[in-house]
């Protein structure tokens, strides 16, 4: 008997266990997340907002130290590009009433720099899905390793072992009916663009979703690429409540703290002068004790409310030193 199962017989042997993108308009284009290897690719913002969602809604399930998820990262991937950002992982923990540590402790992290770490990655994928309950598996680049690997002079054994390995990855959770989330790159191309991923994991692959947008402008549009079970297409999604004109709209404090994160990471971490990185601690504040008069102003954009709120308190500041210098020159002081 073969070991290999059409990407139709897979999506009707899994119906029973679909798995919510966190979008219901995602989830209408996709019909859920079910067994096969899908693979998503696109924005990267969009890519990994996709990951954080599933990867929260496979964790909620009983209560147990049971594996639900194997996260997997295959790469020469800088470590701050390997994996997901806590804040939001956080917060959606949070907001779903589950505990970030205890959830945590249910994902598996996996890695492999080279391509024969590769295989190994799919064994001991094997072996974690064989022991315990797996619901979802996430692999990052699972096809970057076929260009990165170091070994220039043995292509032909690098493109074979990352095959193989893909092969393996996709035929183990196909057994056990648990989907396979992979993550690429995009590719400029004529019209849509392509993933950035060999011709056989196309192939393997049991959907292809691009995902184009701007996270920050609350756009995203989804593009159905490849499905053999479902009609292609493409739809607006969000994630969160939608009011009744059908746009997207998070709560504001979620959007500043998601803001303030990212300025901490990539505006603050990056000032030289350590004075400087105390000031914008100190305009932190500032807007925290302020979130009242922020989400109050609803026809202003978040940044500009921000930047508001910090000339605001600069303000106050310049009055509250010109009001002691007063003081100062009435009791007779000489200012030089």
């Amino acid at each position: 008997m073969s070991g290999f199962a059409s990407a139709l017989q897979i999506a009707k042997s899994s119906r029973s266990k679909i798995l919510s993108t966190g979008s219901l308009q995602l989830d209408k284009l996709l019909g859920g997340i079910s067994g096969g290897l899908y693979l998503f690719y696109g924005e990267e913002e969009l890519v990994d907002e996709i990951l954080i969602h599933l990867l929260v809604n496979a964790l909620q399930t009983e209560e147990d130290s049971t594996c639900h998820v194997i996260y997997a990262i295959c790469g020469n991937y800088r470590v701050e590009r390997s994996v997901i950002e806590f804040e939001p992982l956080f917060q959606l923990l949070e907001s779903k009433g589950l505990s970030p540590e205890k959830s945590l402790r249910k994902v598996r992290v996996l890695t492999a720099s080279s391509a024969d770490q590769q295989t190994q990655l799919a064994y001991a994928l094997e072996k974690i899905i064989e022991e315990g309950e797996v619901k979802l598996v996430i692999v990052r680049g699972l096809y970057r390793l076929q260009l990165d690997d170091a070994r220039k002079n043995r292509r032909d054994r690098v493109v074979e072992e990352v095959q193989r390995s893909i092969s393996r990855i996709r035929q183990t959770c196909a057994s056990h009916k648990v989907p396979v989330i992979a993550s690429a790159r995009e590719v400029k191309a004529k019209l849509l663009p392509r993933a950035e991923a060999s011709s056989f994991l196309n192939h393997l692959a049991s959907v292809t979703v691009y995902l184009r947008g701007n996270k920050r402008e609350s756009f995203r549009r989804a593009y159905l690429v490849k499905s053999s079970v479902r009609p292609l297409g493409s739809i607006d999604y969000f994630f969160g409540e939608v009011d009744e004109l059908g746009r997207n709209t998070p709560p504001l404090r979620d959007s500043f703290n998601e803001s303030v994160a990212r300025l901490r990471k990539e505006f603050r971490d990056a000032l030289v002068k350590p004075s400087r990185r105390e000031a914008f601690d100190k305009i932190v504040e500032a807007w925290s004790s302020e979130m009242g008069a922020i989400t109050y102003a609803e026809s202003v954009s978040l940044f500009d409310l921000l930047l508001l709120t910090a000339t605001v308190d600069n303000r106050r500041v310049i009055e509250e030193l010109s009001e002691k210098l007063r003081r100062f020159e009435d009791k007779g002081g000489e200012v030089g």
